[in-house]
């Protein structure tokens, strides 16, 4: 369920109107996430560490208000939840999509995430939910640990569902990190949300 927002009282109002009508009001900014307590906790509980930084991203984004906001009919809207579709790779090397409905806690959410990747590697489909934009567009670039991330986008500046990357996981000193690319609707979304996202998902990460 959604909420459209009051433009006239919203305190961004001056900044949504600036950049609603660029060609490619899309920014993306990538940082290195700090993984070593969670690949610790998934070796120890057998969870999939993909699944599991999947699980607490999308949890973290949930707590920013502007990463559930999106433009609908060229009206803001409020989602009370978003969830994540993922690309996934495919045998023959080809990739898909993967819809992953969000779970109370890390453990359903790994169980429930190995079932959803199985059921759509079978389909190998590019259209998953694509009647939504209450979700965040994730892919995983697992080969490489990427110091900045571009996407492929049509010339569309309604498009305004965040996209995230990961990346490859890498050792620095005693410390595993991992590259993560954040690109959202500067219209809905400024550098401070992004930054609020990155400290809470970094917190989320640190304390399992």
């Amino acid at each position: 369920m959604f909420q459209e927002v009051d433009i006239s009282t919203w305190s961004r109002k001056a900044t949504y109107e600036f950049f609603r009508d660029y060609e490619d009001p899309f920014f993306n900014v990538t940082a290195n996430l700090d993984v070593t307590n969670l690949y610790r906790f998934c070796k120890q509980n057998d969870l999939a560490f993909s699944l599991a930084a999947l699980f607490f991203s999308i949890q973290a984004a949930n707590e920013i208000r502007e990463l559930r906001l999106r433009i609908i009919d060229d009206v803001v809207v409020e989602f009370g939840r978003v969830e994540a579709t993922q690309t996934i790779l495919n045998d023959d090397e080809t990739f898909s999509f993967c819809y992953f409905p969000l779970k109370d806690d890390v453990f359903e959410f790994d169980r429930s995430g190995k079932t959803a990747r199985e059921k759509y590697k079978a389909l190998k489909s590019f259209d998953v939910e694509t009647d939504r934009v209450d979700l965040i567009y994730y892919s995983a670039i697992p080969w490489i640990s990427f110091t900045s991330f571009k996407h492929a986008s049509r010339q569309n500046n309604r498009q305004s569902v965040p996209r995230m990357v990961f990346g490859r996981m890498f050792e620095d000193g005693p410390a595993r990190k991992m590259p993560f690319s954040v690109e959202v609707h500067h219209a809905l979304v400024d550098g401070v949300h992004v930054g609020k996202f990155y400290n809470l998902f970094q917190a989320k990460l640190d304390s399992v």
